[in-house]
């Protein structure tokens, strides 16, 4: 029997991601986990409006990066999402260069990262919304299956859990999507 416990996000776990910008011709890293798909080609980050640092680089330069973190870039990943940018420089926190767009830093030991253009923004309540669009995927070569698309049972991407306040690994691949639900019968009909 399931208990009702209340107007509770239940969406969780997200996965973690180290967001890199470049404000006052400085790189700024800040880690967030409120991130989802809008569509196919678009998704959204959300950044609490105390980030106010990384907040200004998006606005600033429409730019972003966006890159997925693994166990091993966890520690500082967290100290990223712990240090403020306003009174801290996090610049030297990761290696990192530039691609095709020259104010998204591209973090060198992300198993996936993004460079993005900032296609649109929106505010509720204590959050500033940047809906996203990919102009390039960088992959460590190691992640890529032999269809050269991203590994994620191999990347291992980390996983944030709110109402505990957690990070959670990444599991096995349990099945292959539109085909595991193929011999379902429904058994009401």
């Amino acid at each position: 029997m399931q208990k009702n416990i209340g107007s509770v996000m239940g969406l969780y776990p997200t996965p973690v991601t180290v967001v890199g910008v470049v404000v006052d011709e400085k790189v700024n890293f800040l880690t967030i986990a409120h991130v989802g798909i809008v569509e196919h080609g678009t998704f959204l980050i959300s950044i609490d409006k105390a980030h106010e640092i990384s907040d200004r680089g998006i606005r600033e330069n429409k730019t972003v990066s966006v890159s997925l973190v693994n166990q091993s870039m966890l520690k500082s990943a967290d100290y990223c999402g712990i240090a403020k940018g306003a009174n801290t420089d996090k610049s030297g926190v990761f290696r990192y260069h530039f691609g095709e767009l020259k104010t998204a830093p591209i973090i060198d030991e992300a198993p996936v990262s993004m460079e993005c253009n900032v296609i649109d923004s929106f505010e509720i309540g204590n959050f500033k919304n940047y809906i996203l669009k990919p102009v390039n995927t960088y992959v460590q070569e190691e992640y890529l299956n032999e269809k050269d698309k991203i590994d994620y049972e191999k990347a291992s991407p980390v996983l944030f859990e709110f109402q505990n306040a957690q990070y959670l690994s990444t599991g096995t691949v349990i099945g292959k999507c539109w085909n595991i639900g193929k011999d379902f019968v429904n058994k009401n009909q």
